[in-house]
């Protein structure tokens, strides 16, 4: 039962950490392609890889812990599914002005995005493709 118990918790951190891995190598490749538009630094990019690869190394830890993927017992399977559902949760939860939790957070996400990857305001989001003087 111990037994168990430790392998569903390990799974649900595993899972946490998965997910946070993805999420820190998905801006690693929003800031990179920043990074070569000129619309963001270095530091931006070396946050995004620690944020992507600090979880993803003790992620590795864990499995290595565990006894590698060989050793992977169904209970661990269904703890890695335990964060996933309950960001699934957290996305579908309805906010006090009606929407969900992950329009608004899907929302931010694309201004931050464009943002960093340098889309201007004032011409309705365009690209660094045309003549910036028609921009206000």
């Amino acid at each position: 039962m111990t037994q168990g118990a430790i392998e569903l918790f390990i799974g649900i951190l595993t899972g946490g950490l998965a997910l946070s891995a993805a999420w820190g190598l998905f801006w690693v490749a929003i800031s990179l392609v920043g990074l070569s538009r000129g619309t963001c630094g270095w530091p931006i990019v070396l946050k995004s890889a620690v944020g992507g690869f600090v979880p993803l190394c003790l992620a590795m830890v864990l499995l290595w812990w565990m006894g590698g993927v060989e050793r992977v017992t169904s209970v661990f399977a269904v703890g890695l599914g335990g964060m996933p559902t309950v960001l699934v949760g957290l996305w579908l939860r309805r906010m006090p002005d009606g929407q969900r939790a992950g329009t608004h957070l899907s929302t931010g996400v694309r201004q931050l995005m464009d943002q960093l990857l340098g889309k201007h305001q004032g011409c309705g989001g365009c690209d660094d493709g045309h003549d910036h003087g028609s921009c206000s």
